[in-house]
């Protein structure tokens, strides 16, 4: 179980995270929703241990958590541009004894010959994806990883993100489009104000948009039928 203990972020003496507390259960696919600017990013950079919070902390079974524990793709991964994708790989270890380039390369057709200065935004999302799996992990953390993916892609991302789960490890996944995290996630948070407002479970996705958007709607519609 990964559980958020007081956790408290400030930027420039604003707070993003106030005070979190929330548990999350291992081996489930975990989607963390909210407004730009509600703090996902922040959320993940903290548990990946890219930044440090000013309170509080994540624990992995009672235990700190490390951030060797952990595989992140983030919303814009960095690459160096002048070597190839093939390269890139050989950069990490090789620690997820199942994982056989060949097979992946079978349905991420990446021409890993290439620069990844070649490299489509899609591409280098398949390649970062490459490079995470290669190594094994106790938690994988995806953050808006459906944009720039074709359709394939997208599909390939989910099976893939499901058989993270099916072999045990934990994942989070944010994303602005609700429909893909409906389809994969065990439990959806809503994070809003710096803080998780709710936890749905797979049960409760069907109430979600009501939940959660009926206000907005009321309100757009309203403002909106006289202004267009």
């Amino acid at each position: 179980m990964l559980e958020a203990k007081d956790l408290t972020i400030k930027f420039d003496g604003i707070p993003i995270l106030k005070n979190l507390n929330s548990s999350f259960s291992g081996s489930n696919i975990h989607g963390i929703i909210g407004l730009n600017g509600s703090g996902k990013t922040t959320f993940f950079n903290c548990m990946a241990g890219v930044i440090k919070p000013d309170m509080g902390s994540f624990l992995w079974n009672g235990k700190t958590i490390s951030s060797k524990e952990i595989g992140y793709i983030e919303t814009s991964n960095y690459f160096y541009s002048n070597i190839t994708g093939k390269e890139y790989l050989n950069i990490f270890p090789l620690t997820n004894k199942e994982f056989n380039l060949e097979s992946f390369q079978e349905l991420m057709h990446l021409p890993l010959q290439n620069l990844i200065e070649t490299y489509s935004t899609g591409m280098k999302k398949k390649l970062a994806l490459l490079a995470m799996v290669k190594q094994d992990k106790q938690i994988y953390i995806f953050d808006e990883p459906f944009n720039g993916l074709d359709m394939e892609t997208n599909k390939i991302l989910m099976i893939m993100i499901k058989a993270l789960s099916n072999k045990g490890k934990t994942v989070f996944i944010s994303s602005h489009i609700l429909e893909p995290l409906l389809n994969i996630c065990e439990q959806i948070h809503y994070l809003s104000n710096g803080i998780i407002l709710k936890t749905f479970d797979k049960q409760q996705f069907g109430g979600i948009e009501k939940e959660l958007f009926e206000k907005l709607k009321l309100k757009a519609t309203e403002i909106l039928k006289n202004a267009i």
